[in-house]
């Protein structure tokens, strides 16, 4: 069953264009990874160094096959670089409602 992943972080002050600039360059490799259905990502209207990224994956397997390639490719500790704080991750089932 599908899964969808909500990955929430805060970006630090004056590095808001460079992530911007970053996702830009890596999202690709996200929505074309086994497993991946789709990816959106948002900027928090209140908070806007807030981002939030909303993702659908076939399985949570897939999504942690994902997280573990982008580890040891480096990309994690890149966007490490520019967040203020952890790295929040949930995971959700749908209801089919």
């Amino acid at each position: 069953m599908a899964v969808q992943v909500a990955i929430d972080m805060t970006v630090k002050a004056g590095r808001y264009e460079e992530l911007h600039r970053w996702i830009l360059e890596h999202l690709a490799g996200t929505r074309g990874f086994e497993g991946n259905i789709s990816v959106e990502v948002t900027r928090n209207q209140d908070e806007p160094n807030r981002i939030l990224f909303v993702e659908k994956w076939v399985a949570r397997e897939n999504f942690e096959n994902y997280l573990a390639w982008r580890e040891e490719t480096g990309v994690i500790a890149e966007l490490a670089e520019m967040l203020d704080g952890d790295v929040g991750f949930r995971y959700h089932d749908f209801m089919g409602v």
